[in-house]
């Protein structure tokens, strides 16, 4: 991640095409977690390095973008738009559908106890904290291949009751770790010291806890004119040519090639 963005975008902003948003997330339903594909040699251990390539493949990626649950519509259509010219947008909820289906079947296979019908909870937590360390660590690397982070700043995803003054407060521990990870690759880029700071690795969105949002490190950004500058983008071919694009929006130039 070479340039990041806190782009804020009000309700309604941006127009949804409900035939985009209905095939994206059909294509995401076509995913099968089926755990004997994961089986180490004894048949009953499972890879996590199996896991993460077959639900979290690695991918080409110009632009992550970093939202809350309740944005996703919003999410989709934004990277539709950006895959109309050329630009490849990671939406990070992708993976959410993926890791949840695999956190059942888990639980089905090994959190019930032989003989019970009912889930044990200590066995419960430990799969779900396997499971969510992948996921992070898959998102992470995803933050590391793209060249841009674009932080979808809405109602939904900052919490305003619960911000003061310039420390922004998130209800949500992925976006809270997404943008602490990307604060981190952005100091490190800038030549400073990493902050001594532990990624959380999971929460439940039911739970009134509410995480840092550092989004300090991330320029400010309206949709009006991430909008023209995505209008004014032309795919030349050139490799380079969206890190340069990026770069210039980043530095506040309105020319885009």
């Amino acid at each position: 991640m070479h340039y990041g963005f806190d782009m804020e975008l009000g309700s309604g902003e941006l127009a949804l095409d409900p035939l985009v948003l209905m095939d994206y997330k059909n294509e995401l339903g076509k995913k099968v977690v089926t755990l004997q594909k994961y089986f180490l040699d004894d048949g009953k251990s499972i890879d996590a390095e199996l896991i993460a390539k077959h639900l979290f493949p690695a991918m080409h990626c110009d632009v992550f973008i970093s939202h809350s649950f309740n944005d996703q519509n919003a999410a989709i259509q934004l990277a539709h738009n950006l895959g109309k010219k050329g630009i490849v947008a990671f939406v990070d909820s992708m993976f959410w559908g993926s890791a949840y289906e695999l956190l059942r079947a888990i639980d089905n296979k090994y959190s019930i106890p032989l003989g019970q019908k009912a889930y044990d909870y200590k066995r419960l937590n430990r799969s779900a904290a396997h499971v969510n360390m992948i996921l992070a660590s898959a998102l992470q690397k995803m933050i590391m291949r793209s060249s841009m982070l674009l932080f979808l700043n809405t109602e939904n995803s900052i919490s305003t009751k619960h911000s003061v003054q310039d420390e922004k407060k998130t209800h949500s521990a992925w976006i809270h770790m997404e943008l602490m990870f990307s604060h981190m690759v952005w100091q490190i880029e800038q030549d400073k010291n990493m902050l001594d700071a532990a990624l959380e690795s999971y929460s439940t969105d039911s739970l009134p806890i509410y995480h840092k949002a550092h989004t300090e490190h991330l320029k400010p950004l309206t949709y009006r004119d991430f909008s023209a500058w995505v209008r004014g983008y032309s795919n030349s071919g050139n490799p380079q040519g969206f890190a340069m694009a990026a770069k210039n929006l980043y530095r506040g130039q309105s020319r885009v090639y």
